[in-house]
């Protein structure tokens, strides 16, 4: 786990897809993830503009919000696992999971902005570690 101190260097450069519906939580973590050194892709709170987005831009990880609008994000989550690209669900309910999902990465809200940086890092930092890119 990176302590506190590691959390810049462990998101610095990432390129992190932000999907969220509610604009102001949209907007804080867009400028919190700049903040720690990320490229955010995004944000984005419908499936299309996200779709949009993974087409255009290369991904290092995402943030995704299970509810988007009534939308749920699981298409985007099968195309992003699909890839080998590793995601985070987020959610500020007790959402039932479909089963390809029960043991995915999630970060109930209200969450604290902290913890989910280090979880994005570490999402990331795992496979880099596995495959000596460390």
């Amino acid at each position: 786990m990176l302590e506190s101190g590691d959390e810049r260097e462990g998101l610095q450069g990432l390129r992190v897809l932000v999907a969220e519906d509610e604009f102001a939580i949209a907007m804080f973590l867009a400028d919190y993830l700049q903040l720690k050194g990320a490229h955010v892709v995004g944000p984005a709170g419908d499936l299309r503009e996200l779709e949009r987005l993974v087409d255009d831009h290369p991904i290092d990880v995402a943030l995704l919000d299970i509810n988007l609008g009534g939308e749920q994000v699981y298409p985007l989550a099968d195309r992003l696992s699909e890839a080998g690209t590793p995601f985070l669900l987020t959610s500020g309910y007790d959402d039932n999971l479909p089963s390809r999902f029960a043991s995915a990465p999630r970060c109930p809200k209200p969450y604290h902005i902290d913890a989910l940086a280090r979880q994005l890092a570490g999402l990331v930092a795992a496979p880099r570690a596995a495959a000596g890119k460390v």
